[in-house]
């Protein structure tokens, strides 16, 4: 993965909040922790051809665990992104 993608917030719904957490084991914080504001995100734009346009991202927790989430643009030239989904891939 590669690219400047700016994250500055990240939006959360309720379902996938309860999707991440249930099926995936990882909280809302921890997304936010990882992603946004942080220089060291790996990040690179994807043309899904059932999905769409989104950014795939991967951060790190300050405990050290990563994170990977698949972000849906809300404004990008804000850095304001709603997220798809998210799990930490050595989960």
């Amino acid at each position: 993965m590669s690219g400047a993608v700016y994250i500055a917030e990240i939006h959360i719904s309720a379902p996938t909040e309860r999707k991440i957490n249930t099926k995936h084991y990882v909280t809302s914080d921890e997304v936010r922790e990882a992603l946004v504001l942080r220089k060291d995100v790996e990040a690179a734009w994807d043309d899904h051809p059932q999905h769409g346009r989104r950014v795939v991202a991967l951060g790190q927790t300050a405990a050290g665990r990563p994170i990977l989430a698949v972000l849906q643009e809300v404004d990008p030239s804000d850095g304001v992104w709603n997220l798809r989904t998210a799990r930490s891939p050595r989960s």
